[in-house]
């Protein structure tokens, strides 16, 4: 099993630099476009549509990452980390279960989407490329994210094994780094 984690952190780590880079070309082609509409008064057609995309890339890519992460999900690990014992365990599972389930469910329609042909063959307005290429950081993120939900029961059952449900939460102290 260290072998998958260590191949999963270099998904990972492949997969912070991929959504790294998208913001970062968001970034110039909404600072290009900007320029280019309120000083130069002219418009890019693909602008909207470029950043639009990219905004849903970065939620799906980096949304699968952040969710082996801790911390990097705050819904999930906001009560949580502030319990302990049978309880604490419980709530990880029912929260890992309940996110795979959902995940399959998302990555199965996400494929039979691609598979459309309102979908694949559809080209966009303003970039010129197959519909098929925005919808597909859907389909690659939601699968990372079932593999990495399935690697979190590994965790989870390596937490346990280890008694560390059974500590109390430490708390934070006044004033300090978790203040």
């Amino acid at each position: 099993m260290k072998i998958i984690t260590r191949i999963l952190d270099v998904v990972c780590t492949i997969f912070k630099w991929i959504t790294a880079a998208i913001l970062a070309a968001m970034l110039i082609a909404s600072v290009a476009e900007i320029v280019r509409r309120y000083i130069l008064g002219h418009s890019f057609v693909w602008a909207d549509e470029f950043i639009r995309y990219c905004i849903v890339a970065v939620a799906f890519l980096g949304g699968s990452v952040a969710y082996r992460e801790a911390g990097g999900l705050v819904s999930f690990d906001m009560v949580q980390t502030h319990m302990h014992g049978k309880l604490r365990l419980a709530l990880e599972l029912l929260i890992n279960t309940i996110v795979l389930v959902f995940s399959c469910y998302i990555f199965y329609n996400s494929i039979l989407n691609l598979q459309m042909p309102s979908i694949s063959r559809q080209i966009s307005i303003g970039l010129g490329i197959s519909m098929a290429i925005p919808y597909l950081p859907i389909t690659i993120g939601i699968g990372i994210l079932i593999i990495l939900a399935l690697e979190k029961y590994y965790t989870i059952a390596c937490n346990y094994r280890s008694g560390a449900y059974n500590k109390h939460p430490a708390k934070p102290e006044e004033g300090g780094p978790d203040a």
